[in-house]
């Protein structure tokens, strides 16, 4: 019964502080710190769309995050991303949440590398969420813009946007703002085994957030990851095993008030 208990007021916690007003519908990422703006080694689904450039054949990508260890805040990612000879196509499903509250979002995305210097990315997202108190689903469609420039000798700026339009699920029931959140990122390639990312995100319903982090790959098969992020300061740690066309990421990080969540990815290419 406590068990119980415990686990609805989590969940009350969590829709009041991120669903009232403006729902955190971005999955989270195994990249270090969450800084996966100006991040370029793989393309991850609902991030940068500018990524997919970088992809070469067909990139497989499945991944699942356990929000604060509790299975009614579990959201799941699927993602394909295709090379062809004008543009890298990307299609991608998130799912969060319980039989009581979900949220779905799909997208299709289309990006471009231009030389060595510059990647861009555009995507269209479809987002809808289910009300028990209306025993109904709303939806709505967004959009994602991303660019990637190499500055110079292995540095890297870029841009995001997530829901420039500002798009919000209209219903004079229960009014539901999403997240409209425009990014800067860095990324600096140390040296073959040393990477460094950092940016800056700016939610223009909520408030600023940071993060930074470092990959360090010892060798090819294993990467280690550390980093942080956000104003009450939430540290990451993450480790990458790569055994052939075989991807395999897990990432932690702790929030001081809320606990521990857990993200693993599993992905392939052909």
């Amino acid at each position: 019964m406590k068990r119980f208990a415990s686990t609805i007021a989590l969940i009350c916690t969590f829709l009041l502080n991120f669903a009232e007003q403006t729902t955190s519908i971005i999955p989270s990422s195994y990249v270090a710190g969450n800084a996966s703006t100006a991040y370029q080694m793989e393309w991850t689904a609902f991030h940068n769309p500018a990524s997919l450039a970088t992809e070469k054949g067909i990139s497989l990508q499945a991944s699942c995050e356990n929000k604060y260890l509790t299975k009614e805040l579990f959201n799941e990612v699927f993602g394909i991303g295709i090379h062809t000879k004008y543009l890298n196509i990307g299609a991608s499903l998130s799912h969060f949440g319980f039989a009581d509250y979900h949220e779905l979002l799909a997208g299709i995305c289309f990006a471009r590398r231009f030389s060595d210097r510059l990647n861009i990315g555009i995507q269209a997202d479809y987002y809808t969420v289910y009300f028990p108190q209306l025993q109904k689903y709303k939806g709505t469609v967004l959009a994602q813009v991303g660019i990637q420039c190499r500055v110079v000798k292995e540095f890297y700026l870029a841009i995001h946007a997530f829901n420039p339009m500002f798009s919000k699920i209209k219903s004079s029931e229960i009014p539901q703002k999403l997240p409209a959140i425009f990014s800067i990122g860095a990324l600096h390639v140390i040296n073959e085994k040393v990477n460094w990312v950092a940016q800056i995100d700016k939610n223009v319903y909520g408030s600023w957030r940071w993060a930074v982090g470092v990959e360090y790959a010892p060798f090819k098969q294993f990467t280690v990851r550390v980093g942080g992020y956000g104003q009450d300061f939430v540290p990451t740690l993450g480790v990458g095993l790569h055994f052939g066309e075989f991807r395999f990421n897990l990432h932690c990080e702790y929030h001081l008030k809320l606990g521990l969540c857990t993200f693993g990815m599993l992905g392939y290419r052909f």
